[in-house]
């Protein structure tokens, strides 16, 4: 196929002419600018790098941090079970041990913890909630407890009130001078 190129004419290209301001640069100037042209062209490289290494580092993490559910086979599945198993028994066991009362009537305990109102609530929680609805905790004291200082016998002066206020009326320097002493009580 021969193509026609009679009716075309040749495109001119128009080149524009752009104004440019001539810069004189020393040659110790241009040598700085190329240098500090490299260092950033050297450090965007290395950026560009650091972060394809972070890119790949995080898909590793990814990939390990996913589990297959492959491996979670009938052992893994036995071994969590003990586990709560034990769990479950140790708790028991600690339970029992601060409130003892609670092994005649642990099916009774068993059967209040099944309640939807006692449902997930702690062992320890549930028992001392159990015992305390059935009367089985110690009973509380009601009340202060009595005095046990002994009697309190009020300490005389040897002197009657008469002998006092007489001598206050009397002699006020004497009376005085015993109340500092503490020989004259006053009540």
């Amino acid at each position: 196929m021969e193509e026609n190129k009679e009716g075309l004419e040749p495109q001119k290209i128009q080149e524009t002419v752009v104004p440019t301001d001539t810069v004189t640069v020393s040659k110790q100037e241009l040598d700085d600018l190329k240098h500090k042209a490299e260092v950033s062209s050297q450090n965007f490289e290395r950026l560009k790098k650091a972060e394809q290494d972070k890119a790949g580092l995080e898909a590793k993490l990814a990939e390990l941090n996913e589990v297959p559910s492959d491996y979670e086979d009938e052992a893994v599945k036995g071994l969590k079970s003990d586990l709560a198993d034990i769990k479950g028994k140790l708790a028991k066991t600690e339970v029992l041990e601060t409130y003892p009362q609670l092994k005649e009537v642990w099916n009774d305990f068993e059967k209040f913890r099944m309640e939807d109102d006692n449902r997930g609530m702690n062992l320890k929680t549930s028992a001392k909630a159990f015992l305390t609805e059935k009367g089985l905790l110690d009973p509380q004291r009601k009340g202060l407890e009595k005095p046990s200082g002994g009697q309190r016998v009020p300490f005389s002066s040897g002197m009657t009130t008469e002998e006092v206020k007489n001598l206050r009326e009397t002699n006020y320097k004497k009376y005085l001078d015993l109340l500092k002493k503490g020989d004259i009580k006053l009540s």
